[in-house]
């Protein structure tokens, strides 16, 4: 596995406030996705749909972003059986609370915009919310289940419509003690679960859009978080306005559907991964926060780690980021090009982390790789 931080060693600079800020009304909730349009305009999405509102946001490079206008969707969201034109998960479920959008891709061909979007179930379910044990307002030990949904605007963002659900777990997204649906579908048994697909980011190259995404795994006995790993799928990119099904990467290739396949982990005990490419080393870098597992509180150490690759795939065991001296991160922590002409997804050795927590402002941090 590559030696890279052998020999490079990151130094983190002075931060500068985003566009992406409380104070217009935008809580962004996860890392803020970000796409450059064919005509060379940076364009992002912020925040989410149960406080404030979700901005669409544009510019020339992350220092000149603003918000053009907040989004309107053509589908409610929140309860159930009204929520997502009651397009049900793909295990039965009526679907029902917000979305969280992670992920943002603008058709070369059409200039459709596709924005992938997270939906957990035990939050804004107006009264219909659960989670691993049943109905709630809020879920405990964050046990509530994940979905990875697709919506496209064709308005440039203003508005929005929703598609379908393009990415779940293999298992399905209830236990035993709780079936929010009347059928003869089984929950999973008590005990160890998983909470299905979500947490995410989305990465492009030339072929493929790829989503790395998080499955969270809860240990109903303990009451605690029995892991938390990544995974990846992706879809082949198309320029005709239309978006594909997700495989599923499983057992060394890309062989399972995105909704209730199988899915091998490619990274462990990581929260929220995001991934750009190294243009001058030709490797892949992913950040994400380490996860401490069967503890009371304090699950995600808010600290950055980077791992890097040479085929998304199989990645190194990850470094910390240090300033001065101490570590250093957020909840959320994104590696963002610098420039008006990279893609967010192909970094030069002098970039942003872009960091946040749940809902608050996102602040840009200078950084940069140095040869040691």
């Amino acid at each position: 596995m590559s030696d890279f931080f052998q020999h490079y060693r990151v130094e983190v600079g002075n931060p500068t406030p985003t566009a992406f800020c409380n104070s217009i009304d935008v809580y962004q909730d996860g890392t803020t996705p970000l796409w450059r349009d064919i005509d060379g305009r940076l364009w992002g999405m912020s925040g989410h749909s149960h406080m404030g509102h979700i901005g669409m946001f544009c510019g020339t490079c992350p220092e000149d972003m603003r918000e053009l206008y907040p989004i309107q969707t053509a589908f409610s969201v929140g309860k159930a059986g009204e929520a997502f034109d009651a397009i049900r998960f793909p295990d039965g479920v009526l679907p029902r609370g917000s979305i969280w959008p992670f992920g943002l891709y603008i058709c070369p061909g059409t200039h459709r915009f596709f924005c992938f979007f997270h939906n957990e179930s035990g939050w804004n379910g107006h009264g219909t919310g659960y989670d691993a044990w049943g109905l709630c307002e809020s879920p405990k030990k964050d046990s509530d289940f994940r979905h990875i949904g697709l919506m496209h605007s064709d308005d440039e963002g203003r508005t929005w419509h929703f598609d379908r659900w393009v990415l779940s777990g293999e298992q399905v997204g209830f236990t035993e003690l709780y079936k929010p649906s009347d059928d003869s579908a089984a929950g999973q048994p008590f005990g160890i679960i998983h909470l299905g697909s979500g947490d995410f980011s989305l990465f492009a190259d030339d072929d493929y859009l790829y989503l790395f995404y998080n499955i969270i795994r809860i240990d109903m006995h303990a009451e605690m978080w029995d892991g938390c790993d990544v995974f990846v799928a992706r879809t082949r990119r198309r320029n005709d306005g239309v978006m594909g099904d997700f495989v599923k990467y499983y057992n060394g290739a890309f062989s399972e559907p995105g909704n209730l396949g199988r899915e091998t982990a490619i990274a462990k005990n990581s929260w929220h991964p995001r991934v750009v490419r190294l243009k001058q080393h030709d490797l892949y870098l992913m950040s994400s926060c380490h996860i401490r597992t069967h503890v009371p509180q304090g699950v995600v150490e808010n600290v950055i780690e980077l791992r890097t690759s040479t085929d998304l795939l199989h990645w190194s065991e990850p470094i910390r980021v240090e300033k001065d001296g101490k570590p250093f991160g957020n909840h959320y922590c994104a590696i963002v090009p610098k420039g008006t002409e990279n893609t967010p997804f192909a970094c030069d050795d002098d970039f942003y982390f872009f960091l946040n927590h749940n809902g608050t402002d996102v602040i840009a941090w200078d950084a940069q790789l140095i040869e040691q």
